[in-house]
């Protein structure tokens, strides 16, 4: 199943974003029961305060990281404000069985948007207002991350004027809406984004930690997955 058939047909999906690019730490993901993965290349990724190499150097690591995943969905933020990968590029990890890109709508090159297999996963920032989430509805991007919060608040606690910031924009897209865990999100909050109409949470560094073992990540994943699990 591809990762758009999957979010639209579940009802509620658990997407697991690395760390770090790092093997060990995917087969944890999985063992606690990721149902897609997500890796970073190009970027300095704020959460984690982790800089990834370029395509180049993930290139082998991408290879291996979908064939260990098999039929688990592999998206790839490719790139942020100083590289991006390029056209070249996005048609080889199409080749390599990539199933969905990631990336701030503000970083991302008209030409990914031209994929024909991946699924087009694009994320609005605390700069987002009506119109954007109107011209959303009419576009053709696949699922919607709504990583909204600004960066004076990464790593707080949720709190119910985000429930409702989710809900509205939920409501408004016209796309699943999928939440990365900006804020420190409890497995027992996950209810309250499926209330709001979200489709899917992303959890990563702030709920896992910056350099987590292979152990927490196994952990923290099953404690996410029992919370989906039972909405």
């Amino acid at each position: 199943m591809d990762f758009k058939s999957m979010v639209n047909e579940n009802k509620f999906t658990l997407v697991v974003s690395l760390p770090e690019n790092n093997l060990e730490l995917a087969k944890a993901a999985l063992e606690g029961g990721a149902q897609a993965i997500k890796v970073h290349a190009n970027v300095w990724h704020r959460a984690s305060g982790h800089t990834f190499g370029t395509y180049d150097d993930n290139r082998q690591f991408l290879k291996e990281l979908i064939a260990l995943c098999k039929d688990v969905p592999v998206g790839l933020v490719p790139g942020g404000e100083d590289a991006f990968i390029t056209r070249e590029e996005r048609l080889e990890v199409e080749q390599m069985g990539l199933r969905f890109f990631s990336s701030y709508l503000h970083h991302l090159p008209c030409y990914m948007m031209e994929s024909q297999t991946l699924t087009k996963m694009a994320a609005i920032d605390d700069t987002y207002d009506q119109n954007t989430l109107e011209a959303v509805r009419h576009s053709c991007i696949d699922i919607l991350e709504c990583s909204i919060q600004p960066g004076a608040r990464y790593g707080t606690p949720l709190n119910y004027a985000d429930i409702l910031r989710y809900s509205h924009i939920s409501a408004n897209a016209g796309k699943p809406t999928l939440i990365p865990t900006q804020k420190k999100i409890c497995p027992d909050e996950v209810k309250h984004l499926y209330e709001a109409g979200c489709k899917a949470v992303m959890i990563g560094a702030i709920v896992m930690g910056k350099e987590p073992s292979a152990e927490e990540v196994k952990k923290v994943t099953g404690q996410f997955r029992n919370a989906v699990d039972k909405l």
